[in-house]
């Protein structure tokens, strides 16, 4: 007996040797099946864990982020905006837009544009990332996906407002924290600013229109300011040709204004000065369209803007000229009035009274081509006079403050040399200027001064205090030159949100206490949107938060197959609309 293990001889019998094919083929199916296995796996794990698609239906964080609406082209100035619509289920309290046949175009204002065969188009598509909120809380003014406190089994986007802790209150428009404004960053204000004003479409052919911004000629009875120093306009840009100097510190500066011109409508009071009613015109044949003249201060008034058929039939009722010029200056004058929180997305009627907004930001493309003298971009907030100066002469970039006079406009005589204080803040002068020009952003927003370069801040925020009792202004923004060759395009003006308190009934009236782990919401679509302010239980609880959206992915935008005489409409990609969350 051997004490060691060894095999038997055996005799083998070769198996019959299978197609090739067969086995290809079953290793194939296998590997798919694994393969799909892995990644239903991987995907759960994925949604689970790290990251979720959520596509949104309602309006209430438009136009950062869009729910059911439909894309349209306005037939006038050309620009595209989405206008809400209503969503397929209703059920819900912020599907407070419904379907409407007419909008408003929120670039040039043309009313009452058929919207009836525009078709639908879903909402933004949402990844969340569910892990952002594991080891951190959210910073304010973060965008963040939660449940509903009232019906956990859905879910919400909405705006860190309030961190817990803090009293907040929402006062003018603005978001009050324990007492102090809360005030974003420069690249919160663009993750959050509406356009207001885009100069690229402005309608050519509407005799209602007037365009928003408007040059400003020097006086025509000085010869001296008529040399080289007048504004030229295309469809998208301005120019000044001047690269004389003399001494550009005291030469007038050449302005283009911005006036928020409105075709109808309003509850503004216009004034202008009138020295006596004409007496050739019996006052009860005037139209009653709210006008008004006063003999003891001379004023002529109208509230709202007065009606061109209205304004046309006074000239025609008296021959002398005083009164006509009277007219016509009270005409234009009573269609510029403050920007408002108007939403394009919105329909007028389901908004209420629009609110006057103070916190705006200009943007625009500043090439100098040439000379010695000064490019100036000026803000006012109704009490304070913001002055941006490029001076290529002194090869530097300065911020003026200078206080408004009571009763006092931006466009007022003392302010057409410029500013006479002394700078706040100074810069060296960039010298993509000259080369291929820059982007200069300038921004009043939540009572600060923020200006950038190519999206890059130059100064750090100057703050300021806002006195009672003062009038947004009607003319709030302007931009001039003196001994320039300088183009400017690509010319855009935004506003910051307006918080509304309109139907609400959290910290309204009084500030409203957050405690440990609780945050306040607010949706961008301020008129419109039901969260912390109006809600029974105003707060949302660390414990419901979901994640913070990163990607806005998967958009659609509807696409029409047409087969004969029958059309259809598709879901086509919308690439255009992919972009990253600020």
């Amino acid at each position: 007996m051997s004490d060691s293990f060894s095999p038997q001889p055996t005799i083998e019998k070769p198996e019959p040797e299978l197609p090739r094919f067969d086995e290809d083929k079953r290793g194939t199916l296998r590997a798919l099946v694994e393969a799909f296995v892995s990644l239903f796996i991987a995907v759960l794990l994925f949604r689970t864990f790290a990251a979720e698609g959520y596509m949104i239906s309602t309006g209430s964080m438009a136009p950062s982020l869009l729910g059911y609406h439909k894309r349209v082209i306005c037939p006038t100035c050309g620009i595209t905006f989405p206008f809400g619509t209503a969503y397929d289920t209703d059920d819900d309290p912020d599907a407070v837009i419904t379907n409407r046949s007419r909008a408003i175009c929120p670039n040039c204002g043309q009313p009452g544009i058929d919207v009836s065969d525009v078709p639908r188009n879903h909402g933004d598509q949402l990844l969340v990332n569910k892990q952002a909120y594991l080891y951190q809380s959210p910073n304010r003014w973060d965008v963040v996906v939660f449940r509903n406190p009232a019906r956990p089994t859905e879910a919400y986007v909405k705006r860190i407002a309030g961190l817990p802790g803090e009293r907040i209150q929402i006062t003018g428009g603005d978001v009050i924290v324990d007492g102090q404004i809360a005030r974003k960053t420069f690249s919160q204000q663009l993750a959050t600013r509406i356009l207001v004003d885009d100069q690229n479409f402005r309608p050519s052919r509407d005799e209602a229109y007037r365009s928003h911004w408007q040059i400003i000629d020097p006086d025509p009875a000085d010869p001296a300011t008529q040399e080289d120093s007048s504004w030229t306009t295309n469809t998208s840009s301005f120019r000044m040709r001047s690269d004389h100097v003399r001494r550009p510190d005291n030469d007038p500066i050449t302005w283009v204004e911005y006036h928020h011109w409105i075709r109808s409508g309003g509850m503004q009071e216009t004034s202008v000065s009138l020295v006596s009613w004409p007496e050739d015109l019996d006052p009860r044949s005037v139209p009653n369209s709210g006008l008004r003249f006063e003999p003891a201060t001379h004023q002529f008034s109208v509230t709202g803007a007065l009606p061109i058929e209205v304004a046309r039939q006074l000239i025609d009722l008296s021959e002398e000229e005083p009164f006509q010029a009277a007219v016509r200056d009270l005409y234009a004058a009573s269609h510029i009035v403050p920007v408002m929180d108007h939403y394009g997305y919105n329909p007028d009627e389901e908004i209420g009274t629009p609110n006057p907004v103070r916190d705006l930001m200009i943007s625009s493309r500043v090439f100098v081509r040439g000379g010695a003298g000064q490019f100036l971009m000026e803000m006012t907030d109704g009490a304070t006079r913001f002055t941006l100066v490029l001076d290529a002469l002194r090869r530097q970039i300065s911020l003026f403050v200078d206080p408004l006079l009571e009763g006092q406009a931006l466009n007022s005589a003392d302010a057409e040399f410029g500013p006479r204080s002394d700078p706040v803040a100074s810069v060296p002068w960039p010298v993509q200027l000259e080369k291929r020009g820059v982007t200069v952003e300038f921004s009043l927003i939540d009572k600060q001064v923020l200006v950038a370069v190519d999206g890059k801040e130059l100064f750090p925020a100057w703050t300021f205090e806002f006195p009672a009792g003062v009038a947004a202004p009607r003319i709030p923004v302007r931009f001039g030159a003196r001994g320039l060759d300088v183009e400017v395009s690509k010319l855009r003006l935004y506003r910051d949100i307006y918080y509304t308190d309109s139907r609400s009934r959290h910290a309204i009236n009084r500030p409203y206490s957050l405690k440990e782990n609780e945050f306040f919401v607010l949706g961008d679509n301020s008129p419109v949107s039901h969260d912390s302010r109006r809600w029974e239980n105003p707060v949302v609880h660390r414990s419901y938060l979901v994640g913070k959206p990163f990607l806005v992915h998967l958009p659609s935008k509807p696409g029409n197959l047409r087969i004969g005489s029958r059309e259809m409409y598709l879901r086509m990609p919308d690439w255009e609309r992919i972009r990253f969350l600020r």
